[in-house]
């Protein structure tokens, strides 16, 4: 009978622990919220709204849809917080009338009617790359800008025997001889904070791992069919 590898029994209980700490996670998650009897006062929030005098305009179907696309509210503890992430987040690609715009992901979700409300804009990104938002066209007397009072309305349900197990297995997973085979399991490499040179020479190493999968007469002769095209 072969001895127990103590290694392969190790990963395999990180395995059965993080395993059962997503199924607590799903299970806490499920539990849902209990509404409270009387609302608690939790901060502002900044917002557009749309008025009632939207109901004169005949595309009012399309400005609810764009209305929906782009975040409308921003909260914060205090008026001027709310004031100060609301010009922060309006400021960062150009915004005209204080109201956010669309990246290109959000106004391919638009339907062609939709889409004529939506001017677009380029801009010179971080990285110094060409980047495309949306500006969008409301009319002036569809919406408004102001503050609402934030109020905490639901609780969220909590079960303390699923609260302790989730310490318990957490606490393991912390053990020295535990962590470091977790941590290979979410490890990952980031190259975020890599300079350009850096970067260009990661892409470049990228498309030659590609290239080796290939016959080198393959390579040589797509380059010279594309070249001769």
């Amino acid at each position: 009978m072969k001895p127990v590898n103590i290694k392969e029994q190790r990963k395999k209980e990180v395995r059965r622990l993080l395993k059962r700490q997503r199924e607590i996670w799903k299970l806490q998650r499920d539990l849902g919220f209990i509404k409270l009897e009387k609302p608690i006062r939790h901060g502002w929030f900044k917002e557009i709204v749309i008025t009632h005098r939207i109901e004169i305009f005949k595309n009012k179907d399309l400005i609810f849809e764009v209305y929906n696309k782009f975040e409308n509210a921003i909260w914060a503890r205090t008026k001027e917080k709310a004031a100060y992430k609301w010009q922060h987040q309006t400021s960062q690609h150009l915004i005209y009338k204080d109201i956010p715009t669309l990246s290109k992901k959000q106004y391919n979700k638009l339907s062609e009617g939709a889409k004529r409300l939506c001017i677009p804009f380029q801009f010179y990104s971080e990285k110094h790359k060409i980047r495309t938002r949306f500006y969008i066209n409301i009319p002036k007397g569809a919406y408004k800008i102001k503050f609402t009072r934030a109020y905490i309305t639901h609780r969220k349900r909590i079960d303390p025997l699923l609260e302790s197990e989730s310490d318990l297995i957490a606490q393991q997973l912390e053990k020295p001889q535990y962590y470091e085979i977790e941590k290979s399991y979410y490890s990952y490499k980031d190259n975020w904070g890599l300079t350009i040179g850096k970067q260009e020479k990661l892409k470049i190493k990228r498309h030659l791992k590609e290239l080796k999968k290939h016959a080198l007469e393959d390579i040589v002769n797509d380059t010279i069919s594309w070249e001769r095209n």
